[in-house]
């Protein structure tokens, strides 16, 4: 979240999926975020040593594949399985970023302040 004040904007919401996260609760706190009109874009930022990033990259495609969205993602993923997470987000689209900053900064230049 200060990451996000940094770049000048305002968190709408967080959302911690915890050590050890399955696919199903990224989908579900996922789509909570893509419901609700107070989010104009989504910041995943995993660092996971016991979260894998595979498991998360299956629950943002599973979530995705239920709600329909056109509110930006970017997703930096960081830590196990994150070469086959990124794979997996790229098949359906999905660009990730190596830093949070990164992914901070397309995500500053594509929402209007």
């Amino acid at each position: 979240m200060d990451l996000v004040k940094e770049y000048g904007h305002e968190p709408a919401d967080f959302l911690d999926v915890g050590g050890g996260a399955s696919k199903d609760s990224v989908k579900e706190g996922l789509k909570m975020l893509l419901t609700d009109d107070r989010i104009k874009a989504v910041l995943i930022n995993i660092f996971g040593g016991i979260t894998r990033c595979d498991e998360v990259a299956r629950g943002v495609v599973e979530a995705l594949n239920e709600v329909k969205t056109n509110k930006p993602i970017f997703i930096r993923l960081k830590g196990t399985n994150e070469e086959e997470g990124r794979k997996i987000l790229a098949e359906v689209g999905l660009k990730t970023y190596e830093t949070a900053e990164e992914a901070m900064e397309a995500l500053s230049k594509a929402i209007k302040r």
